[in-house]
């Protein structure tokens, strides 16, 4: 009997472990699908529609304000390319005619100003966030340290060389002295909501978040400790801009004064964002 629990576990492990890995190969193989239509040369964009490229921490909130704003401005519609920063980013560099960038940290921001992509007096930052320990419901973790023990296998961050959560979470986990022992149990995902997909799924012990990731599926996750900003990580803001040579330059600065009024700071709080600082 006992071989047979024992024979039971192995084959829950192995199909945990598949469906995690066929999780991140749809991942990859979505986030190249993006990025060919956004580059491709036949994509078209009407003339009263933006494309927004957005964080995927944005998702919610950003598609509730995109109808807020259609219906605010008939006959204007902003469609949104939402993924990894970094992807975007890189994304944006290649060509892609995007007309407006929101990023989940200031740093992709940067590196698009010093290449010139963006419009400098547009910039501002809209929303900050926090970022979040969670684990699946049932598991016996309580806090930050607990990621150390040796009973946990498996941690999801976000990747921390092209994702802004996976860099916080780096971030939190060596001021911690937890990133030597945690770095070597790595989920890697691509972007914020596959990292919560991870946890969501059971398909690992913990996982590090934005705290905004961390409510959308509270049934099957639970929020274990919330890192403090300024001492476990720099500052989460997010920056916006119109890109310096938007297909659409009047229609996004538009949508961008938008992101920025009562309607959309309504909407972004109760999604559990903060208001930005820090603005440029």
């Amino acid at each position: 009997m006992v071989s047979s629990m024992r024979a039971s576990a192995a084959e829950t492990g192995i199909r945990r472990a598949l469906r995690l890995a066929l999780s991140m190969f749809r991942a990859r193989s979505a986030a190249l699908g993006v990025l060919a239509l956004c580059v491709a040369p036949g994509a078209a964009v009407r003339a009263d529609e933006i494309l927004v490229s957005a964080a995927a921490s944005l998702t919610d909130a950003f598609n509730e304000i995109g109808r807020a704003y259609a219906k605010a401005n008939p006959g204007s519609t902003a469609r949104f390319n939402f993924g990894g920063s970094g992807a975007l980013s890189r994304q944006i560099a290649m060509g892609a005619p995007v007309d407006l960038f929101a990023s989940a940290s200031p740093v992709e921001m940067d590196q698009l100003m010093k290449k010139g992509l963006i419009d400098r007096a547009s910039r501002a930052n809209i929303a900050s966030n926090r970022l979040a320990l969670i684990a699946p419901k049932g598991r016996r973790l309580r806090r930050w340290a607990d990621l150390g023990r040796g009973s946990v296998r498996r941690v999801a961050i976000a990747n921390p060389e092209t994702v802004p959560a996976g860099r916080y979470a780096k971030e939190v986990l060596q001021r911690r002295g937890l990133w030597s022992s945690v770095q070597k149990k790595a989920i890697l995902g691509e972007n914020v909501r596959q990292t919560l997909s991870y946890v969501a799924a059971g398909d690992v012990d913990a996982g590090i978040v934005f705290a905004t990731d961390a409510q959308i599926d509270r049934r099957r996750v639970r929020i274990l400790e919330t890192a403090i900003p300024g001492k476990d990580h720099t500052p989460i803001v997010y920056p916006a801009a119109v890109l310096r040579d938007a297909p659409h330059r009047a229609e996004a600065r538009r949508f961008l004064s938008f992101l920025q009024g009562p309607t959309s700071r309504a909407i972004l709080r109760r999604h559990g964002f903060m208001p930005g600082t820090l603005n440029r």
